[in-house]
This record gives C-alpha cells, structure tokens and sequence, in this order.
C-alpha cells in the first residue's frame, strides 16, 4: 500500500527554522560557556579578595593584642570588643565570616558567638599557622566556602595566631544568579532579534529566487540543461563584467569548427571572442539582431540581447548559427517559389489551350482542332524540346520550361541559348545555387521589360573548362550610374520599400561557390549581367 507523501516545507520555512535553531543553539553554547566561566572567574576573584582582606585583619593593633592574652579567658568571651569590631568589619566588607583563630587552632571570633572557643573547622588552617597566606575551599560550619587565611605575627615576628576570611559557595551562587539573570535577558533578547532576522533573511530569499521552491528550482535548471542542449543554435553568455558564463553543445562545436578551443567560464569574452559584439550590448542595453560575424573565416549569424534584472543590465547573450544552415534553408524556399511560380504559368497557359481545344471539339470543328493540335506542336512542343536540348540536369531543364512559360504569359519574349552541353553538377546542392541564381537575375530582367515597347531577355549558358557561364541581357530602361556601385547590395532597389534582396542574394551564392559576378549597364540600353561559376560535371557525365 503506497503512503501518501507528506507535504515538503516551504524553503522560507525550512531558513527560518533553520537560522533561528543555529540561533538558539549558538547562544545556549555560549550561555553554558559564558557562566562556567563567569563561576571560575568570580571563584577566583573572591579567592583574591578574602586573602586581601585577610591579610589586612591580620595586621590590625586590637587583633594582635587578644592574640597575646592567651591566658585571659576574656578574649574568648562572645561579648568580646574584638568580637563586636569584627563583626561590624565583616557586615561593611560582605563577607559571610571573619574568624581569628590562636596558634591552637580555637577561635576567637566568629558570625555564630556560640562557636567561639571551639576550634576551626575545615583542617585547612595549618600552613596560615606556620605563617603562610593563601585560599582554599573547604566544608567549615556554614557550609562549603572560600577561604582566605594570613597569619597574624607579633613584634617578634612570631606566628601567634591567624585570621581565615570567607564567603560561602551558597552566597557566592546568588550572586551569579544575579549575574545570570542580565545574562539570560540579553540571551533572549539575542534569541528574538534572531529568529526575526531569520524570518527576514528567510523572506528575502525567497524574493530574490522569484518565490521558487527547492524543487521547482531544481525543474527548472533540469529543463534549462535540457534545453541548451536540444537548441541546434550556439549559446553563450556573459557577465555584466563581460566574463562567459555559459555555452552549450551547439556553440562548441560552432566554435570548434571556427578553429577555437572550448571557452573557459570566467574567461573574458574580449580576450576568447573580440568580435561577439556582447560589450557594445553590455554597455548600451540595446538588442542586436540578425547580424553577420565572421569568425576565421566562418560566416555566422547572431542575434544579441541584453540580460535584464529589476531595471539594470546584469549579463548579455549571444546565439549563433552558421550562415550557410540558414542560406541553404533560404534557397529551398526561394527554389519552392520559383518552381511553383512556373508551375503556375504553365497552367495557366495550358488551361488556355485546353478551352481552345474544347471549343473546337464542341463546335465539331475536328479539321481546326487538328490544325490547332499542329501549331502547337510546331510552335510550343517543339521549340520547348530543343530549348532543353542540350541541358542534361532535369530540374534545371524544367525550370527554364517554367521560366519560359512565365514570359509568354507576362508577354515577353525569352530567348534561351545553350552554347555548349550543360552536364548534371557533381554537387547536387549546385543545381539549387542555379535555380536561385537563375531566377533571381530572370525576374529582375522581366520587371525591367515589363513597361517597355521591346520586351526581349536573353539567357546565353555554357560550360567549357569546369566553368559554367550565364549572361542574362534585357532590354529594359538600365541602371542609372550612382546605384550601379551598390546594386548587389541588400535593401537597394529602385522598386520600392522591401526590395532589393534577389541581387543581393545573387552575390552572396555567387561569392560563396568563388564565383564573378559582373554588371554592365547604360541607362536607355538595358542591362547585360554576367556571372561565372565553377561547375565540376557529375563523373557519370565525363566520357
């Protein structure tokens, strides 16, 4: 049978008890020490202090002289003026007794008048009868007591007697009692202000840890570690000190392949990575986004956003991915869309000839269909078999069929020339650079026609030497000369606001296969472009 589980303390609980416990504990060690100590102390100090004392009774005139009248039974009388002096002594000093005592060891002084006469009680009163002065504790007839003893001596320097001072254990505790009663209150003053700075320290936690549970803590650095690990993107983060904190798996190997060792956390990010860009977002609070670094030549994308914290930058994060993963990515989809793009004219164009057929066949006008069904396959079947001829890349072949029904249908005329035999790449992701390449600098040529009185583009393509070349020449109003210098520059366009990004992208697939890219144009002359590219042939293809 499965126990229910009890409910986990609250961590602001759990502090609190815990702090107020050592708290308690500290101070409940340091009373038991403070008093064993206290008791030493003071047993040491009375010790001192009834020697003094003794020693000063000792060299009194009227002690000396009840001394020396040891014959006289009046010194032993409880009435005595010595008795009655020493008393007075006794009750100004605080002490419990003051008992003189002859070279026998029978007193002649004491706080109870019936014990005079009879003899110190303790057995400690010998070396003060031999002329030393000390302390000692013993059991005498008012209970446990210290002691201190001095020798009283005539003008002969003869030992006649002594003089024992003390205080009893008993009065000696209610003093500490007294003592420990301050102590105590300042203990538990001690103890309150401790569990309420518990309480505090416990609520303060629990603020600066959002009001997270252990637990939940725990959860969440679990699903961060989780996290970090699954994210394809690389992952480093800084200090407001500019010093790494964290990277993940994903930067490690973005890193490694940059030719950088794995980051060491502590490490200035000035000092392992200059051009991370994370100082100017520490500095200035500001997110950078969607910008290109180079590291060793590698080509990376990274977005930087500070770290915010109740209003103030505490650390920076940088995430990184490698440009060609995004550029690959753009190309499938800039290849979807040109595709779909030809698709849709070829449709449409043979939607159109499908009614023309239906008419016919309706109006049983079967001689005009089979004229019909000739013209096109002498002027369209026809001219698109030999406009492939020549291409041996399938995809690369379809799409220029597409291509070539899109100018139909936008009215122009494409006229496509394949000076040399076009082999299959070796490399397929090649024929994705053609298809973006292609149909970026062909739409651009349609848009510059599309206004014009001539409407006529001209794709020249051949291979010679491993080198593929294209020429695309329009007819359409050219470039004028001060945006010739920046046209292959993205968001520089004169058609408008979110332009200007199929030449740019031209560019960057051309630089990145190390091909040339040129531009010649002259405004009322149209515009020639021409690029270059290495083009290994497939080896099925080589003879």
């Amino acid at each position: 049978m499965r126990h229910p589980r009890l409910p986990t303390p609250r961590l602001n609980v759990l502090i609190s008890l815990l702090v107020a416990a050592t708290v308690i504990v500290t101070l409940g060690v340091a009373l038991w020490l403070f008093d064993a100590t206290l008791r030493d102390t003071q047993a040491r100090a009375q010790a001192d202090r009834v020697t003094d004392i003794a020693q000063v009774v000792a060299t009194r005139r009227d002690v000396a002289r009840a001394l020396q009248q040891r014959g006289d039974a009046t010194a032993f009388a409880p009435d005595s003026d010595l008795q009655g002096d020493i008393d007075d002594l006794r009750r100004r000093l605080d002490v419990d007794f003051i008992v003189v005592m002859n070279h026998r060891g029978m007193r002649l002084t004491h706080p109870d008048r019936t014990r005079i006469g009879e003899h110190f009680q303790g057995g400690d009163e010998g070396p003060a009868l031999e002329g030393e002065h000390y302390a000692s504790r013993a059991q005498g007839t008012l209970g446990l007591s210290i002691r201190g003893f001095a020798p009283v001596v005539d003008d002969a320097g003869e030992v006649i007697g002594a003089v024992s001072v003390g205080v009893t254990l008993d009065t000696l505790g209610a003093r500490l009692a007294d003592n420990r009663q301050h102590v105590m209150l300042g203990i538990a003053v001690l103890m309150l202000l401790g569990t309420l700075g518990a309480s505090w320290l416990a609520r303060y936690i629990k603020r600066v840890l959002m009001g997270l549970e252990p637990h939940q803590i725990a959860r969440l650095v679990e699903e961060r570690q989780a996290i970090l690990g699954s994210v394809h993107e690389g992952i480093l983060a800084v200090d407001v000190d500019g010093r790494i904190t964290l990277t993940n798996t994903a930067a490690h190997a973005l890193l490694d392949q940059a030719g950088l060792d794995t980051p060491t956390l502590g490490t200035p990010i000035t000092d392992y990575l200059p051009q991370s860009g994370l100082p100017a977002v520490l500095r200035h609070g500001q997110a950078s986004l969607d910008q290109e670094v180079f590291i060793n030549g590698q080509a990376l994308l990274a977005n930087r956003m500070p770290i915010h914290h109740q209003g103030r930058v505490i650390g920076a994060v940088a995430t990184f991915r490698d440009k060609s993963e995004v550029r690959l990515l753009a190309e499938e989809l800039t290849g979807v869309r040109r595709y779909a793009e030809a698709l849709r004219a070829a449709t449409h164009e043979f939607k159109n000839k499908l009614h023309v057929m239906l008419g016919l066949v309706q109006l049983e006008a079967y001689p005009a269909l089979a004229r019909y069904l000739r013209e096109v396959a002498d002027h369209q079947v026809a001219p698109g078999t030999a406009l492939v001829e020549g291409i041996g890349e399938p995809v690369l072949a379809g799409f220029l069929l597409g291509k070539q029904s899109e100018a139909r249908e936008r009215d122009i005329t494409l006229s496509i020339d394949v000076e040399d035999a076009i082999p299959p790449p070796r490399e397929p992701a090649m024929i994705h650079t053609l298809v973006i390449v292609l149909g970026n600098l062909l739409e651009n040529a349609f848009d510059a026609v599309d206004e014009r009185d001539v409407r006529q583009v001209t794709l020249t393509m051949g291979v010679d030497s491993d080198l593929l070349s294209l020429h695309v020449q329009d007819t359409g109003p050219g470039i004028p000369e001060a945006m010739r210098q920046r046209i292959f520059t993205s968001g520089i366009s004169s058609k408008g606001r979110q332009r200007g990004l199929g030449l740019a992208m031209v560019r960057e697939h051309v630089e990145a296969h190390d091909g040339t890219l040129t531009l010649y144009s002259e405004p009322g002359r149209g515009t020639l472009i021409e690029v270059a590219l290495p083009y290994p042939p497939h080896p099925d293809s080589e003879q």
